[in-house]
């Protein structure tokens, strides 16, 4: 539920947009409220995991999705929409945290390897199901559907959950309880949530302007110093909601670069497609769905066999090697958008997914291998919260340029799409330079101890 309902909105917000009457400005928040809620707490959520107990967070969080899931499709009006996607977004950062250490808590270490891989193949299927079932019952239902389903899951989950998943003893009596609960970050909580929160709604809030103005300035620069006042209290934490200390290896912060950069191409790619082929092409929703597969089904087919890759030709080059691809393939699509025809458009996904999954799995490989075992959790914590960054960027920052360049009513023209599939392709290829200037220092310093010690 959590990863479809990430691109499942995708396809449906034109007819959203239009059914609501929204501005171009207010749609993208539709997508956007839902990431920036999620990123802001999944941190937060795998703490209150480990303070209440994974059972309990996964059936409060699973809940709490359903619920959200309804006010969404009983919204009727832009406002209350948006209000329930944050919702969501903060009832999955609950939910989808607790998986791993459920998982962990279930199988024995033999058996977990194939359990895990199982989840991470349910994930790909979900984000490349997405956008074809989104368009699927947009078309032949109406978008409230897409959020009335997922009370069927929600209900099978928590049927499940309930008699399946172990209660497991407490571990502490009451006064150790207390005290673990009062070592929640919660200082760290609220800045980054605040800082998050200023930064995105400073992009989007400037977006309709030829320049911005003195307030939106003030929102960017206020979210840019609340989040340098996270990472600088986050260091000084013995218990930090986010473990920002772990940056300083180089294997990981070049790992975050890349996730953080892949996921804001993977939603700029998802959403802003989707509205791309229908209002540019115009496509009806379930054939624009159809039309996202070259991006998706590649990252179902090549996840399973980057593993090999990343041993044979080592896990940091590929991500390099990824990006490159990934860049050329938005560079493609913003050149696409002015043909007026599919073809040179899916051409140009179909490149994109392809390069994608030589990201995320050795990127994940690396950045999890990097630290000592006892802080595996937090670079974990980390790095789901670098996801939830990047595609809250994404969403964010190509939709302020969609409407920046477009400031007309609906639907967008295909040459509105083009500046921000550029500026996509050159977040990517920052990204490969990070990593390949990371490496080679690396290895300059290495080569430079050996020579040291001769």
């Amino acid at each position: 539920m959590s990863f479809m309902d990430e691109t499942v909105v995708g396809v449906a917000l034109p007819t959203v947009r239009d059914d609501l009457g929204l501005s171009v400005a207010l749609s993208h928040w539709v997508p956007n409220a839902y990431i920036l809620a999620f990123a802001s707490l999944a941190a937060a959520g795998g703490r209150l995991g480990d303070l209440f107990g994974a059972r309990r967070m996964f059936l409060l969080g699973t809940v709490g999705f359903a619920v959200a899931s309804l006010l969404c499709g009983l919204a009727d009006s832009g406002g209350m929409l948006v209000a329930a996607r944050a919702a969501q977004g903060a009832a999955a950062a609950a939910m989808l945290p607790q998986t791993m250490a459920l998982l962990a808590n279930a199988f024995p270490p033999q058996r977990l390897g194939k359990a895990i891989g199982t989840y991470v193949g349910a994930a790909s299927v979900a984000l490349a199901a997405g956008p074809l079932l989104g368009g699927l019952v947009t078309q032949s239902l109406g978008w409230r559907a897409i959020f009335f389903l997922n009370l069927i899951p929600a209900s099978a989950v928590l049927l499940i959950a309930s008699l399946a998943i172990e209660r497991r003893p407490r571990t502490t009596g009451r006064s150790g309880a207390v005290s673990a609960r009062a070592r929640f970050d919660g200082w760290g909580l609220v800045l980054s949530v605040t800082g998050l929160g200023l930064l995105v709604t400073g992009i989007m809030e400037s977006a309709g302007q030829s320049l911005p103005a003195l307030w939106d300035l003030a929102l960017l620069a206020a979210g840019l110093l609340v989040l340098a006042a996270f990472v600088r209290v986050e260091k000084r934490r013995a218990r930090p909601l986010v473990d920002v200390g772990l940056l300083a290896d180089h294997r990981f912060l070049g790992s975050a670069v890349m996730v953080l950069c892949a996921q804001f191409s993977f939603l700029a790619a998802v959403i802003y497609g989707a509205v791309y082929v229908q209002d540019s092409l115009g496509l009806k929703p379930a054939m624009a769905g159809l039309a996202l597969l070259p991006a998706m089904l590649p990252t179902v087919i090549l996840a399973p066999f980057t593993g090999a890759l990343a041993v044979r030709f080592g896990g940091r080059w590929l991500t390099v090697v990824g990006a490159v691809g990934a860049a050329l393939g938005f560079a493609f699509m913003g050149a696409a958008v002015g043909a007026h025809t599919y073809w040179p458009f899916g051409a140009a996904l179909l490149l994109w997914g392809v390069s994608i999954p030589l990201i995320y799995n050795p990127a994940m490989s690396v950045a999890m291998d990097a630290p000592p075992a006892d802080r595996r959790g937090g670079a974990s914590g980390l790095l789901e919260m670098c996801l939830q960054v990047g595609g809250t960027l994404g969403t964010a920052v190509v939709g302020a340029i969609l409407v920046h360049v477009y400031a007309g009513s609906a639907p967008l023209p295909g040459s509105a799409f083009a500046p921000g599939f550029y500026l996509t392709a050159g977040v990517l290829t920052v990204a490969a330079l990070i990593q390949a200037f990371l490496l080679l220092s690396g290895h300059l310093k290495r080569a430079g101890s050996c020579r040291g010690a001769v």
